[in-house]
This record gives structure tokens, C-alpha cells and sequence, in this order.
């Protein structure tokens, strides 16, 4: 049951970021640069990537566990958090949020792989 369910919710994220005109690497990028240029805080950063990712964000009552993502995506966008606290936020550490709530990363995956096997969407 819950392969089916994982099965499920990754389809609907991959649909999701297809719906978004994310369908390579390079837009993937743009899109990625586009939240943090429009973020006023690094938790709106957050947020804006797990609603790229996650469709119905205003619907879920909360997330169990996290997306899994390979480790280009994973230190891009790391690399991304850093760069925004030094600009933003210098007195914190860099990229802390993104290490403490962040996507996990995972060397099985391809470098810009994602996978909800470790995330469980939980709509109200």
C-alpha cells in the first residue's frame, strides 16, 4: 500500500513540475534561481520550493519525513541557500534551514533525480 501511495504522489510531482514548464535541467535552474530572487526570507525560500515541488501545498496538513533528491540538485540548491543568508542573513549560519529542513539527498538517485519514497503527504 504504501509503495502505491509513494508511486502516486510522485507522478503527481512529476506532472506538477511539468505543468510549471520545468522539464529540463536548465529550466529546473531558472526556476530554482526565480524562488530565491523573489524570497524576501529563507523560510519563503523554503517554502517556495516544496510548493514547486509538492502540488495542493494550501492542502496539506503537514509532511511526514522528506523529498530525497540526488546530490547535484541537493548542493545546488544548498549552494543557493548559502549564497542567499550571506547576502541576507550573515550573522546565521549559511544554509543551516536548508540542512535542518531541507530535501534529503541520496548518491543512488541520478544527480537531479527526485523521490517521495521518504516523504509522506498528509492532505487535510
Amino acid at each position: 500500500m504504501k509503495k502505491t501511495a509513494t508511486n502516486l504522489i510522485e507522478k503527481q510531482c512529476q506532472r506538477h513540475l511539468i505543468n510549471q514548464g520545468i522539464i529540463t535541467k536548465a529550466k529546473f535552474q531558472h526556476r530554482l534561481q526565480e524562488i530565491f530572487e523573489q524570497a524576501e526570507h529563507q523560510e519563503a525560500a523554503l517554502i517556495g520550493l516544496y510548493k514547486m515541488l509538492i502540488p495542493d501545498w494550501e492542502r496539506i496538513e503537514r509532511l511526514e519525513g522528506y523529498p530525497v533528491v540526488g546530490r547535484g540538485m541537493w548542493k545546488y540548491i544548498a549552494n543557493l541557500f548559502i549564497d542567499f543568508d550571506q547576502r541576507r542573513h550573515p550573522q546565521i549560519f549559511n544554509g543551516g534551514l536548508w540542512l535542518n529542513q531541507g530535501f534529503s539527498s541520496s548518491e543512488t538517485l541520478g544527480p537531479w533525480e527526485i523521490s517521495m519514497d521518504r516523504c509522506n503527504v498528509i492532505y487535510s
